[in-house]
C-alpha cells in the first residue's frame, strides 16, 4: 500500500499510537510480558491492562484532540469534507424547523456507532454528548429531533445527493492515491452480488417484492403464505486490506419496472446489476474489472462489461454451458499447465488455462477460461475444491494464478460486506419501512462504513495490524472505543 499523500494525514497526527494508556506501548501481543512472568503478553497482563484502560476511558472527560471518535470526525472533515457534504443534503420539506443536516448527521452517527435502532437512538438525541457530536445548536428545544422525524425526513430525502456524497468520498480517496497500486496486477476491482437484508410476513410497502413461501407453524402444520422482502445488487470495491461500498440498486416490483408493459413479474438480479454497473462505471471511471458469481456468467452481462471497456472475472459452475463445456473437453486428461503451493493458506493449486474460446453465441468476442483445483496441505486426503472462471477484457492480461486470486477475492463482498453489515451494522433491522427511506438510510450507513474503513486502514495503520487480520473484529473494537468516547465528549469535535 502506498504511503498517504501530504493532504491525507492532516487529521490526528500520531493517531497510530496504541490507545491503551495503561499498557506498555511497545509490547506486541506475542512478546514476553514485561511483568517478568515469562509468559506471552496476550496470556498474561494484556486483559488487565485493557480493563484498566477501559475504566480510564469511561470515567475521564476527553481532552481536546483526544479519542478515536474525535479523530475520526476530524479526519472526515479535513480530508473528505464531511461537514460540507452533510450540509448539502436536501429533502422535500419547505422551510422546516429541523434542518436536513440534523437528520442526516444523526442517522450518519447512528450508523458509525452501530446503534441498533431509532428507538435506541432517541434517548441520545437529547443527550449533550450526542448533540455535541452532531454539532448543531438546538435553540429552545430539549433534543435534536424525535425518532419519528428521522423516519419522515428519510422518506423524502434526495437520493441523488446521498449518492453524490458517497461518490465524493471514494473519488477523493482515489485522488489521494489510496488505490494507486491496485490490488492484483495493478487493476482496480469491483464485485457485484445480490443482497437481501430485509424480509417480513406482515410489514410491507409499495416497493416490497413479494414471493410465496412455505411457512411452518408451531404446531407443525404448513401453509403457503406471502413474504415481503427488499433485495438489492451491491457494488463493492475489493482491495487487499480494505473494501469500500460503491453503490447499490434495488430490484423493482412489477408495477414499478420501467418496462412493466413487457413483463408480468418482479425484476431479476441481472436486470438491476446491468443498470447498476453502467452507473458505477460512469461514477468511478478508474475501475477496471468486474467480479461476479455464477449468475453473471452469461453473454448479455459480459456484453455490457465489454461495452464499458472493462474486464470481467466471473465464476463458471454449469459444466454443460459454453464456453466451460468446450474448455473441459480440451482439458480432458491433460495435466495442469502449472502448479504452485501457497504456504500462507496451506494449499496446493493446480491450474489449467484456455486462452481464447468463442463458443458462447450470445457474446461477440473471445473468452478465456481458467480452472483451479485446490488441495488442502493440512489434509491432503480431503476432497479437492475446484474453481472455474470466465475471463474477458482487461482481466485477460492477468496470469492464471492472479485470476484465481482475484476471483476468490469476490468473497470479500460476502464476508467483509454482507455478513458484517447484517451482524454488526444492523442493516437487517427495519429502522423505517418505506422503500425510499431504507435507501436513504443505507446510503448514510454506507458512507459511515467507508469513512470508518478509510480511517482505520489509512490513518490508524498500526491499530489494524496490532489487532490481527480479521477486518470485522478490528472494526468492532474501534467502534467500541468510539462509543466510550461519546460518553465523555464535552465539546463539539467539528472545531470552529
Amino acid at each position: 500500500m502506498s504511503s498517504m499523500s501530504a493532504g491525507v494525514d492532516v487529521a490526528g497526527r500520531g493517531a497510530g499510537r496504541p490507545c491503551d494508556l495503561h499498557a506498555p506501548s511497545k509490547v506486541g501481543r506475542n512478546a514476553p510480558c514485561p511483568c517478568g512472568s515469562g509468559k506471552k503478553y496476550k496470556h498474561c497482563c494484556l486483559e488487565q491492562h485493557e480493563r484498566e484502560a477501559h475504566v480510564h476511558h469511561t470515567t475521564h472527560p476527553l481532552e481536546p484532540g483526544e479519542g478515536r471518535l474525535r479523530q475520526c470526525v476530524a479526519y472526515g472533515r479535513k480530508v473528505y469534507d464531511l461537514r460540507e457534504q452533510l450540509e448539502k443534503l436536501t429533502d422535500g420539506r419547505v422551510d422546516p424547523d429541523i434542518v436536513t443536516y440534523v437528520v442526516a448527521a444523526a442517522v450518519f452517527f447512528c450508523g458509525l456507532l452501530r446503534i441498533r435502532s431509532f428507538n435506541a437512538l432517541e434517548p441520545k438525541l437529547g443527550e449533550k454528548t450526542f448533540i455535541n457530536l452532531v454539532g448543531h445548536p438546538i435553540d429552545s428545544r430539549s433534543k435534536l429531533c424525535s425518532a419519528d422525524t428521522l423516519g419522515r425526513v428519510l422518506r423524502i430525502m434526495g437520493i441523488d445527493g446521498l449518492r453524490a456524497f458517497a461518490a465524493h468520498m471514494v473519488n477523493q480517496a482515489e485522488r489521494n492515491k489510496v488505490f494507486r497500486e491496485g490490488w492484483v496486477g495493478s487493476l482496480r476491482f469491483v464485485a457485484l452480488d445480490g443482497w437481501e437484508p430485509i424480509c417480513s410476513y406482515h410489514r410491507h410497502c409499495s416497493e416490497c417484492l413479494i414471493r410465496n413461501v412455505k411457512f411452518k407453524h408451531k404446531d407443525g402444520t404448513e401453509e403457503i403464505v406471502e413474504q415481503y422482502y427488499h433485495r438489492y445488487v451491491v457494488a463493492m470495491l475489493i482491495d487487499e486490506r480494505f473494501d469500500l461500498a460503491l453503490d447499490f440498486e434495488p430490484l423493482l416490483p412489477e408495477e414499478m419496472r420501467p418496462d412493466a408493459d413487457q413483463h408480468e413479474c418482479d425484476e431479476g438480479e441481472l436486470t438491476a446489476a446491468r443498470r447498476l454497473l453502467r452507473r458505477v462505471k460512469e461514477t468511478y471511471s478508474w475501475l477496471d474489472v468486474v467480479l461476479g458469481d455464477g449468475l453473471y456468467a452469461n453473454g448479455p452481462f459480459l456484453t455490457v462489461v465489454k461495452d464499458l471497456k472493462m474486464g470481467a472475472i466471473v465464476v463458471a459452475k454449469k459444466q454443460g454451458d459454453e464456453p466451460l463445456r468446450e474448455a473441459l473437453r480440451i482439458w480432458d486428461r491433460m495435466p495442469p499447465d502449472s502448479t504452485f503451493e501457497d504456504e500462507e493458506k496451506r494449499e496446493r493449486v493446480e491450474l489449467w488455462d484456455c486462452p481464447a474460446l468463442e463458443t458462447l453465441s450470445s457474446y461477440d468476442g473471445p473468452i478465456r477460461v481458467v480452472r483451479a483445483e485446490i488441495t488442502d496441505l493440512n489434509d491432503p486426503a480431503a476432497e479437492r475444491h475446484t474453481w472455474c472462471f470466465l475471463v474477458t477484457g482487461k482481466a485477460t492480461k492477468l496470469t492464471a494464478r492472479q485470476v484465481v486470486r482475484a476471483g476468490r477475492g469476490r468473497w470479500h463482498l460476502e464476508n467483509t460486506g454482507f455478513n458484517q453489515w447484517t451482524q454488526h451494522w444492523k442493516f437487517e433491522h427495519v429502522f423505517t419501512h418505506n422503500g425510499q427511506a431504507i435507501i436513504a438510510l443505507y446510503w448514510l450507513f454506507f458512507v459511515a462504513y467507508n469513512l470508518l474503513t478509510l480511517f482505520l486502514y489509512r490513518q490508524l495503520r498500526c491499530y489494524g495490524r496490532d489487532r490481527g487480520k480479521d477486518v470485522t473484529q478490528t472494526i468492532v473494537r474501534l467502534v467500541d472505543e468510539m462509543n466510550d468516547d461519546l460518553a465523555r465528549l464535552q465539546e463539539s469535535p467539528w472545531g470552529a
